[in-house]
């Protein structure tokens, strides 16, 4: 066999590594213009909490928590105060939580792998085109998957792994990392603060913890008691005590246990495992390439590469497909999973003694291939078709904001479906309400009596609201409409609105040389009511 030199695998993981620099950054760059309509719904959460308003929706309007990621709009909100470019600088601390993301999975990888190996995580991960696509959404998506890295890394360092060259088999059990026990308490509270669902990610630590001391014995891993009571001291200070009072303030503040976000998208009815069958349409071919590995003899870090996937489909079995286009809410879990088909084939490897090459070698080219192959990846030309199509809509919602803004009469209340840019752009009108006809940022929705009846609560708001501009959206590729707006048409609620424009969007694809189509994906219409 030619073992592969220190030299020459250093080397190959440097060009591993430029070939992923380059592929996220010339991907980045050509699609830096998308900004999902999602992530103004923080902002305008943002903007009225540095406007002294708090966190509202409209300050005339019941409290609502109708967003999931609390840390990430006190960022945006401190980007305002400091009078920066909203967009740009939050797609800037995206990308740096891209490359603090990228860092803390190869140092995972180096806790099982040499350099070499530890950089093909980074290129199964850094290829699949949702990672590109969400660093610049502006949405937490990256930040939130840099910090369940980072835990999952520090997580395993406290418990005494460390790169494989500084291994020493005769040494036993390395000792135990109070600061890196410490940093591990901050990252959960991180995910915590950063997203609802955070706390999910205690339990691969929990599990990983409980088989660790299981295996090697407490006494064993905490050669001083006193360790065991550090350890509980530190969790409590950087854990368990901010984290309580942020949801007892929370608890009080709302009033609601669960988020508007959460009782809204993650659970629709007829959906059931839609989200996870996604997922799992990416990771199968990973997920047989790891058959070696699940098979084989392995210590307790293999919870913290897998167990967040079941988790996570497990929270999102029944959850919107809208919320988890391009595995956004599984970003996390799938960058921790890339590791296990690199184990699984060094794993099958060392079934064969005898190698020509360098097994690391043999590795290196299979991932790459199964990557490339199954993998979906950065498409130049899909992605920047997508870029088109999107920005064709957020065209029609500037639309809207601009119809609104110019003709809405002081005072004038809106009921929308699709809140996102557009009460952002109109929300500088402090005189505009905006009522949301999905139950994200109603608070009525979420509570009795209208919360298990949407019949009645049209009927509320053709009798009582009567709003003076309604606005409604309909997907005709998926033939679904907005189901408030569908009961408020069979009750004639639109007689007394006047149409005042059609917006539409669409895909533009050609038939043949010479002639093109328009496939039409969204249509916004804007109605006013009429003068009584």
């Amino acid at each position: 066999m030619n073992s592969l030199s220190r030299r020459k695998e250093l080397f190959l993981a440097a060009v591993i590594a430029v070939f992923c620099a380059y592929d996220l950054i010339a991907t980045i760059i050509s699609i830096w213009d998308f900004t999902t309509d999602d992530a103004y719904i923080s902002w305008v959460y943002a903007r009225q909490l540095v406007n002294g308003n708090g966190l509202h929706w409209h300050v005339d309007l019941p409290r609502v928590e109708g967003y999931s990621n609390f840390l990430w709009i006190i960022i945006a909100a401190f980007v305002i105060k400091c009078k920066l470019p909203l967009i740009t600088t939050i797609k800037f601390i995206s990308c740096f939580s891209l490359g603090a993301g990228l860092f803390f999975l190869y140092r995972i990888g180096r806790l099982f792998f040499s350099p070499l190996l530890s950089m093909l995580p980074i290129f199964i991960f850094s290829h699949f085109l949702g990672v590109a696509w969400w660093t610049v959404s502006g949405m937490e998506s990256m930040f939130y998957c840099a910090l369940s890295l980072l835990l999952i890394w520090q997580c395993a360092v406290a418990l005494g792994y460390h790169p494989v060259e500084e291994n020493n088999p005769a040494a036993g059990i390395h000792k135990v990392s109070t600061r890196a026990w410490a940093l591990t308490s901050v990252a959960l509270l991180l995910l915590c603060l950063t997203r609802f669902e955070g706390a999910i990610w205690g339990i691969p630590v929990l599990l990983f913890v409980c088989c660790h001391l299981k295996q090697h014995g407490v006494r064993t891993v905490f050669a001083e008691s006193r360790t065991i009571y550090i350890w509980g001291a530190v969790f409590f200070i950087c854990f368990l005590l901010p984290y309580a009072v942020y949801f007892i303030w929370r608890l009080d503040y709302f009033g609601h246990w669960i988020p508007n976000s959460y009782r809204c998208k993650a659970l629709k009815p007829g959906q059931i495992f839609t989200v996870d069958l996604d997922y799992l349409r990416v990771i199968f071919p990973l997920l047989i390439a790891a058959l070696p590995y699940f098979l084989s003899v392995k210590d307790c870090r293999h919870w913290l590469l897998w167990s967040p996937s079941v988790l996570y489909a497990l929270l999102l079995w029944e959850a919107n497909p809208v919320i988890a286009h391009f595995l956004r809410l599984f970003l996390g879990p799938f960058a921790l999973f890339t590791l296990l088909p690199v184990l699984g084939v060094i794993v099958f490897l060392g079934y064969f003694k005898q190698h020509k090459m360098d097994p690391k070698l043999l590795a290196t080219g299979g991932i790459i291939l199964l990557t490339v192959l199954f993998i979906p990846g950065n498409e130049s030309l899909y992605l920047q078709a997508l870029l088109k199509q999107y920005q064709e809509r957020t065209q029609i919602r500037l639309a809207v904001a601009k119809i609104i803004n110019t003709q809405a009469a002081k005072g004038s209340t809106v009921l929308f479906g699709d809140c996102g840019i557009v009460p952002f752009k109109v929300s500088l009108r402090k005189d505009i309400r905006f009522i949301d006809s999905d139950c994200l940022n109603n608070a009525e929705l979420t509570q009795a009596p209208y919360n298990n009846d949407l019949n009645l609560y049209a009927e509320h708001i053709a009798a009582q609201v009567k709003p003076e501009w309604v606005i409604t959206t309909y997907e005709p590729l998926l033939l679904q409409g907005n189901y408030p707006f569908e009961m408020l048409k069979r009750k004639h609620f639109f007689d007394q609105y006047q149409l005042i424009i059609t917006l539409e969007s669409g895909w533009i694809y050609k038939l043949s040389s010479k002639k093109s189509a328009r496939e039409i994906d969204y249509v916004y219409k804007v109605y006013k009511r009429r003068e009584q």
